[in-house]
């Protein structure tokens, strides 16, 4: 239970590991007694629906013996008598049950460990990325990953009321927000609790598990818990849609994409500040026709003191930010990214991705950079 990081207490229904690689084991104990060991006096075996090794003594392995050719000395052949069995010597039996014991531990350790490195070593991102994780993750700087707000966001949909960063960092909005004809106590609960999608779970965790991470200075933030001196001192990377993360507010004023609200909380757009050749000047989600499209910006900023970075993986609803984060591990989407905002000497320069995503009929459709922009 130790390798596999159980209790003993725990509900095998619920979680099948130990099970799954007692049934592997099982087998493998059955085709070595079927073959390199038929000849053992004992057999080891896994009972089902238990763990714990049991030895048994095989039934007679003596069958008809050939007759052999007597010597000269010999007058009458001595036979076995009826019933009798070939008596192994003491060594040998110890010698059998210590290659057994040997065997068993050796089959356990094996499908212990490989449970053990599958389960808790994800999958190293590939290399075009690690420049840009190696700087958001040192050992100068603490790096917080803030999820976002979903609560701040369901109460700006049901009120109608945008919060500001200063009304939301100083928790006036929070205490002042009022919703028509809601039950109070779930209004409450957004006011008080801690929600956040799986989305930007599902990002702080990927995040989390990459190599360049230092656990000692990794700091898993609400963005309810934010400060502005966070921004400062730190490393930050800030997650989730424009409207459950009212910290984004603060750097727009650095964004060629800048996230804007019309009319309704949750009417928003990307306004291209500087179109390129080509590009248009907004980019809106269009939810309504068989081909639904959503946007996102990825961006690397300075910090508020220049000391260290801000990363943005932000949407303009959840699928956007989720699209956003997709980009960011793909290898080959990255690598020309990569190679524009490093310098030679491995030194990073401040960079924006707007993404698209979408889907057809139901059907999701890769993400795509469709603008970029680098600082000089």
């Amino acid at each position: 239970m130790r390798v596999f990081g159980r209790a003993p207490s725990y509900n095998p229904g619920d979680d099948n590991i130990v099970r799954n690689y007692a049934v592997q084991l099982r087998k493998r104990l059955n085709l070595y007694f079927e073959r390199e060991g038929s000849q053992e006096s004992f057999r080891l075996e896994i009972p089902r629906g238990a763990y714990i090794p049991v030895f048994h003594a095989r039934p007679s392995l003596a069958g008809p013996q050939p007759a052999l050719a007597a010597s000269a000395e010999e007058t009458t052949p001595i036979s076995p008598a009826p019933g009798s069995h070939p008596q192994v010597p003491p060594a040998r039996k110890d010698w059998r049950m210590f290659l057994i014991g040997l065997l068993f531990a050796s089959l356990l350790w094996g499908t212990c460990w490989l449970a053990y490195t599958s389960a808790s070593s994800p999958p190293a991102p590939k290399v075009a990325s690690r420049p840009l994780w190696a700087t958001l993750f040192s050992r100068g700087h603490d790096t917080l990953i803030v999820p976002a707000d979903a609560g701040v966001g369901i109460l700006q949909n049901l009120s109608q009321q945008p919060a500001s960063l200063t009304s939301y960092s100083n928790g006036e909005y929070l205490s002042s927000v009022r919703v028509k004809n809601a039950d109070q106590g779930s209004i409450d609960d957004l006011r008080t609790q801690r929600y956040t999608s799986m989305v930007d779970l599902d990002i702080t965790t990927r995040l989390s598990h990459l190599p360049e991470v230092i656990p000692d200075h990794l700091i898993i933030r609400y963005a309810r818990d934010l400060r502005i001196d966070d921004l400062r001192g730190n490393n930050v990377i800030l997650l989730g849609a424009i409207h459950t993360d009212p910290w984004i507010n603060l750097l727009q004023a650095n964004l060629n994409f800048k996230f804007v609200c019309d009319r309704r909380v949750n009417d928003c757009y990307i306004l291209n500040t500087h179109p390129a050749p080509g590009e248009r000047p907004l980019y809106r989600s269009n939810l309504k026709s068989p081909y639904r499209e959503t946007y996102s910006v990825v961006a690397l900023l300075p910090n508020l003191d220049h000391t260290g970075w801000i990363l943005l993986i932000e949407g303009l609803d959840m699928a956007g930010t989720e699209a956003a984060a997709n980009i960011l591990m793909n290898d080959s989407a990255m690598r020309p990214v990569i190679q524009k905002a490093f310098t030679r000497n491995g030194k990073p320069r401040a960079f924006e991705l707007l993404i698209q995503t979408g889907s057809l009929e139901a059907e999701a459709l890769p993400a795509g950079i469709v603008a970029e922009r680098f600082s000089q």
